[in-house]
């Protein structure tokens, strides 16, 4: 019975214990305390971890082999990290690069924003851990990307400002009342009950050889409501200018019958 008790004590307790302060660390750094704040997110990374080494190693010394665990890790601690550093090179890279991107008072995005790393698909910061980045994509993929990757690469953040915008181009035919189609573009975003802002401008973007292209931008407050706003705006410009009459160009294919 004792013998039970002592094996109980040194090799499952630790354990169990472990395990109970991964449900309270788990209980104070909530979701709701998470959201948006990537420093902590990654720091209960790191709590965690340093939590189930601990109750590893205090196993460990209960096993007669690894009696002195602690005193030889604490000699040997400069060849342990220089064999640990040679042989997970990778993973303290990303270690080490989750640690300042999460640390840093600048850092590029918190969780929640929507960003675009390097070429990879553009999709919202879902998590960080001490190996990776995880981003969730609109097609609801989660692409995993090692911190270091993330710590050497351009980072385009969409959503830090308090508004997003993106611009919308249509075609003009030659010979329209430029006025008229830019005040009718005008209108149509700023009475979009998405929009925020001032008025918008368009602009003309180039004129082509077939006809003139118009530029607005559309300004929204979230970024999930602009792609559906923009859309929005396209399809009323389309019925505003052929109610006035003006004419969106397109290409025409004519054929000729070779027998006439």
């Amino acid at each position: 019975m004792m013998e039970a008790l002592d094996i109980f004590l040194k090799y499952v307790l630790p354990f169990i214990i472990a395990y109970v302060l991964n449900i309270v660390v788990g209980k104070v750094f909530s979701k709701k305390r998470l959201s948006g704040k990537i420093h902590l997110v990654f720091l209960k990374g790191i709590i965690i971890a340093l939590i189930w080494i601990v109750a590893a190693f205090i196993a460990l010394s209960g096993v007669p082999t690894f009696s002195k665990t602690w005193e030889t890790a604490i000699a040997s601690s400069g060849i342990v990290a220089v064999v640990i550093g040679l042989a997970a090179q990778s993973t303290l890279a990303n270690v080490f690069a989750g640690i300042s991107l999460s640390a840093s008072r600048s850092r590029p995005f918190d969780i929640g924003d929507r960003v675009c790393i390097d070429h990879i698909d553009p999709g919202f910061v879902e998590n960080i851990t001490l190996r990776h980045t995880v981003i969730k994509t609109y097609q609801n993929e989660r692409i995993y990307i090692p911190n270091s990757t993330v710590g050497s690469a351009t980072i385009i953040n969409y959503t830090q400002d308090k508004s997003y915008s993106f611009p919308i181009v249509v075609s003009v035919a030659y010979g329209t009342d430029m006025q008229k189609a830019m005040d009718i573009m005008a209108d149509v975003v700023e009475q979009h009950p998405n929009h925020c802002g001032n008025r918008p401008v368009v602009l003309c973007k180039e004129c082509g050889d077939s006809g003139i292209t118009l530029r607005a931008l559309v300004e929204t407050k979230d970024f999930k409501d602009n792609p559906k706003t923009c859309s929005d705006c396209l399809v009323e410009i389309m019925k505003r200018f052929d109610a006035a009459g003006i004419e969106i160009p397109y290409n025409k294919l004519v054929v000729y019958n070779g027998d006439k």
